[in-house]
């Protein structure tokens, strides 16, 4: 029977992803809010930002994206697959195709200007299904965004590969 989930894909599967740090700066936001079509001047101006209670200006809901692009998809196009993602979250199987599947967000605040974000990165779950075309590896990654002792946002993102 044909199968993805291998030997090899087990051992990948089983490793660690190092904790990177992300450094939230108000040019960053600003950037995020203005291709995300924000205007709320909180998220431009830090007088605006601090009468609204905030120390400094606040990145927009979804900055989390800017988060995990930074340090997992900034990198040489030799470590990149085609679709534009780490070639690292590819386990060492032939697949034809690669497809997003359920993501699962909660969020607990929000990200302002000066904040230090660890963002850590790790596969929960490796399983595999019989589809229509054949087998399908889905994988379930852990996204989590804290500032100190605090996550800001939990995301669960599964990627499905055929």
């Amino acid at each position: 029977m044909n199968t993805l989930l291998t030997d090899a894909t087990r051992e990948w599967a089983n490793r660690s992803y190092p904790v990177h740090y992300v450094a939230v700066t108000a040019g960053d936001i600003r950037r995020f809010a203005y291709a995300t079509g924000e205007t709320d001047p909180i998220h431009f101006d830090r007088e605006a930002a601090r009468a609204a209670g905030f120390p400094d200006v606040v990145a927009p809901p979804m900055f989390y994206v800017f988060l995990r692009v930074q340090p997992y998809h900034l990198r040489p196009r030799a470590e990149l697959e085609p679709d534009g993602s780490p070639a690292e979250d590819i386990p060492p199987v032939a697949i034809k195709g690669a497809m997003a599947g359920e993501t699962v967000l909660e969020i607990d605040g929000c990200f302002v200007a000066g904040d230090e974000v660890a963002c850590h990165k790790s596969l929960l779950d490796a399983t595999e299904k019989t589809g229509r075309s054949g087998p399908l590896l889905f994988l379930t990654f852990e996204y989590r965004y804290d500032v100190g002792d605090r996550t800001v946002v939990l995301e669960k993102f599964t990627r499905i590969l055929r």
